[in-house]
């Protein structure tokens, strides 16, 4: 068997994130070293919670590092609580358990180390908004062709009838925070989109 793609999953959970963090988290083709955290499908606080919730009930060994409340230049929507609940996981009980605990580093400073130790060996999933991983870039251009591949979970080509879940023009992801998708789809590194 090869080895296992070391993964860093950039995340605002959200139920579809918490659902995707455990099947990366079970797959034999993942090594899933990072979960960095985004507001959007819920504050950066409960996004952030629901990460160490998932990772201390499941038993994950990859890293938290808590990112951005805000996007880079736009303000912030509120949260979608009206798909995602008032605490970002369909408003279910939260279990009264002690959470497991968080980097100290932001999540872009996160990346940024962790693609330096592992150059060309981590692949960025990115199912929320691109902010932490365009203030990585930001901070450090350096990392861009450390990069393993990008892969994004967002956007709307408008072709065959799907349209974006916003408008008929844009996806929640994207137009979150159009700058950041605009530094990390313009970068020079493998992309699947």
């Amino acid at each position: 068997m090869s080895e296992k793609l070391k993964v860093i999953f950039d995340t605002d959970p959200g139920i579809d994130d918490a659902m995707a963090m455990l099947f990366a988290h079970a797959s034999d083709k993942i090594d899933l070293v990072g979960i960095t955290t985004v507001l959007g499908n819920a504050t950066i606080e409960n996004a952030t919670r629901n990460a160490q919730l998932i990772k201390a009930m499941f038993g994950l060994t990859a890293t938290i590092a808590k990112g951005a409340d805000q996007p880079l230049v736009i303000e912030a929507e509120p949260a979608t609580t009206f798909v995602h609940g008032d605490n970002g996981l369909g408003d279910i009980a939260i279990p009264d358990i002690e959470l497991a605990p968080i980097d100290e580093r932001h999540a872009c400073d996160y990346i940024i180390d962790m693609v330096h130790q592992y150059p060309n060996q981590i692949c960025l999933i990115a199912v929320g908004r691109l902010t932490n991983i365009a203030l990585a870039m930001m901070k450090d251009p350096s990392i861009i062709p450390l990069v393993k591949q990008v892969v994004i979970m967002g956007g709307a080509m408008g072709h065959n009838g799907h349209t974006g879940n916003v408008s008929p023009f844009a996806e929640a992801n994207i137009i979150g925070d159009p700058h950041a998708a605009d530094m990390v789809f313009g970068a020079s590194w493998p992309l699947t989109w």
